[in-house]
């Protein structure tokens, strides 16, 4: 459906399309028709909007009005779904209706086929005017691509955008794209384009652009910001439609995305843009029921655009329970409700403490750099309730609090697993910090995830080897928008006997480098404080039981220079330690490569919390950091993040998942 002023007379006419049939796949072979109705003006109490013909074409699915090819009579667009019933391969022919001389007594509109070879599936479209013509971006098969009428040459032309989503294309035969809609900031009106990828799919994407050239010579750069649920069994996922608009009046658009179900992946989706550059936008949720298609106008004439949804009711697809049109009001300008950061960092007694948002709470996703460590960029990330993050090869992540979820087949079974990750793995194994994900992706559910994420350069085969600490490089990652306080701190390892007077230290080569504490910003109340460590071959960095400290402590390997480093421990806390009778045969050996993480070493109650002595601290078995020895080096440095969290916060839950069994170690 779409509108525009036929008759001339200052008031908008209805152009719709209709007998469409059962689904694309059943489509009515005598349907597609296309007709406009005549606004009956100020007597739409009386009269009736009487109807016109206009023509038809087989599984007609959307049409924009507009003016293509010139500027003093309208036209319409006309774009298929499909060419012809039980055929969804061949391609769909674009359609364009001119406008008769007598719109009233003619019998149909003059039209031709301006183009019938390269489209195929066609879902949506969206226009814009270029300050002549209007053109038009289509969704299709094909991705995303730009149709419009060439003046100079006086042919139509296709201009590709993006390819779409390809990943889906093996498992579901779906790919391209199925939804678009085009956004402005500031003065920018065409500053990204925001797509549903594949055909009812999943995937919510942005395509942002690196210049602002004209549109012909525009690199696009596509950015998934989520993927909602995974394809039904006809291999479709909850997406359908999505519009751009600026709601909350401050000057840039965001977008909606209708969802329509069945729940969690149902309702309505606001996303703001925060930076183009990197593909980053706030999320809200805003609606819970159902929504095939989405209608947005100021509906309480208040200056504000509020919008409307139907839901999404059609036999072969999907019927949503209770279908219903609704009405939304915009209360958001009202409210001012701004984009705030879910991590903030202050410099506190010369170091980083970042303040958190706690995820079950978290309104958006934001990634906050802080330090790189020989090339290694460690992030401080959250991911809202019920959000995903794409993953790949070079990333590696230790969850600090919250759940993420992700689905793997690449094992010998090929069967799909569930996985999932929690702030610990489980007690006295190792967990790798990598993810194989089916799509590229981790999720989370209503507890949302704040994690540490390991960026590398080129995975982990790549790491460098550290035989001189001289040589290691240390750098301050945070952003600019970051105090200049924070930015300007210098990351250092310091050689621990300068800490600890103990003749044990003194020239031993064990560095520390603090310190990074985090907090949630709602009460202040602490979760972790991390601390780097470095220890060189053979090193001992110290057995001890925390009988001061009312911490939970792991360790999350970096670097793993021996491939033989890793926690040694007494197998319970009731056992004995004297430095110089115990041996190095009573500790249990749990070797920890790199990037991986070993699981708690306290001891837990039947409620699964850790236990304490009377003073508050936390009961350990005696344990330390060993180093190993590998004789083809002269040196070869661990590197590794001591992570203590606060007791009080480390309850643990015992219902392991499947990353959390035993984990095979790998030759180093």
């Amino acid at each position: 459906m779409d509108q525009a002023d036929i008759t001339g007379n200052g008031i908008n006419d209805i152009i719709i399309c209709f007998q469409y049939g059962n689904t694309m796949l059943d489509s009515d072979p005598e349907g597609g028709k296309i007709i406009w109705l005549e606004n009956p003006g100020k007597n739409t109490n009386k009269g009736l909007w009487k109807m016109h013909y206009v023509g038809k074409s087989t599984a007609m699915h959307r049409l924009k009005v507009g003016h293509f090819t010139q500027t003093k009579r309208w036209e319409i667009l006309g774009l298929p779904i499909v060419s012809k019933p039980y055929d969804l391969l061949s391609p769909v022919p674009v359609l364009l209706f001119r406008q008769p001389d007598n719109i009233f007594n003619a019998t149909e509109w003059p039209y031709e086929i301006i183009n019938q070879q390269f489209f195929h599936l066609i879902h949506d479209a969206t226009l814009f005017n270029d300050g002549g013509l209007d053109n038009i971006l289509i969704a299709s098969r094909e991705g995303i691509n730009w149709l419009y009428f060439n003046q100079n040459l006086t042919q139509w032309t296709i201009v590709h955008i993006g390819d779409g989503e390809k990943e889906q294309k093996q498992q579901t035969a779906y790919y391209g794209s199925a939804g678009i809609c085009v956004g402005g900031v500031g003065n920018d009106s065409f500053a990204y384009m925001a797509a549903i990828e594949p055909f009812h799919g999943n995937v919510i994407s942005v395509y942002t652009k690196n210049t602002n050239s004209s549109l012909g010579q525009i690199q696009w750069t596509r950015y998934v910001l989520d993927v909602y649920g995974y394809p039904d069994k006809n291999g479709q996922g909850p997406a359908h439609h999505l519009v751009c608009a600026d709601f909350d009046k401050d000057g840039d658009d965001e977008f909606l995305v209708s969802l329509r179900g069945p729940s969690p992946n149902q309702g309505v989706y606001f996303y703001k843009p925060i930076d183009l550059s990197r593909g980053l936008f706030a999320k809200w949720k805003v609606s819970d029921d159902s929504a095939a298609r989405i209608a947005v106008a100021d509906f309480d004439n208040d200056n504000l655009l509020d919008f409307a949804t139907i839901s999404y009711y059609v036999l072969g697809y999907y019927t949503a329970e209770n279908p219903s049109i609704n009405i939304f009001y915009n209360r958001f300008a009202q409210k001012n409700l701004q984009a705030k950061n879910e991590i903030q960092v202050i410099k506190q007694n010369n170091e980083l403490l970042f303040k958190v948002s706690r995820p079950n709470k978290a309104l958006q996703y934001q990634e906050l750099p802080f330090i790189t460590i020989d090339g290694i960029t460690l992030s401080l990330e959250i991911i809202p309730p019920n959000s995903s993050r794409q993953v790949d090869n070079n990333t590696y992540i230790k969850v600090l609090s919250g759940i993420i979820m992700w689905t793997d087949s690449s094992g010998e079974s090929h069967e799909s697993v569930n996985y999932s990750r929690t702030f610990v793995s489980e007690p006295r194994k190792v967990a790798p910090l990598e993810i194989h994900s089916d799509n590229n992706r981790i999720t989370t559910e209503s507890d949302g995830a704040l994690l540490i994420v390991f960026k590398t350069l080129g995975g982990i085969n790549n790491i460098h080897r550290v035989d001189d600490m001289e040589k290691l490089i240390v750098e301050n990652s945070l952003p600019e928008y970051c105090s200049q306080e924070t930015r300007q701190l210098d990351f250092q390892f310091v050689r621990y006997d300068q800490y600890d007077s103990r003749p044990y230290f003194q020239g031993l080569e064990f560095y520390n480098l603090k310190g990074f504490g985090i907090n949630f910003a709602d009460n202040d109340e602490p979760l972790c404080y991390m601390q780097l460590w470095t220890a060189g071959q053979g090193v001992n960095a110290g057995v001890h039981n925390h009988e001061k400290d009312k911490f939970c402590e792991v360790h999350v390997c970096i670097i793993n220079g021996s491939g033989e480093g890793g926690m040694h421990y007494l197998s319970s806390s009731k056992q004995d330690y004297d430095p110089l009778t115990t041996p190095d045969s009573a500790f249990e050996k749990l070797v920890v490569p790199s990037f991986y993480e070993h699981g708690p070493l306290w001891d837990i109650d039947a409620q699964s919390k850790p236990v304490l002595r009377n003073d508050g601290t936390v009961v350990y078995p005696w344990h330390k950091w060993q180093a190993g020895i590998n004789r083809s080096f002269n040196q070869s440095f661990d590197v590794w993040i001591a992570v203590e969290y606060n007791s009080q916060l480390s309850t643990i839950n015992t219902a392991w998942s499947n990353e959390s069994k035993p984990a095979f170690i790998p030759d180093m």
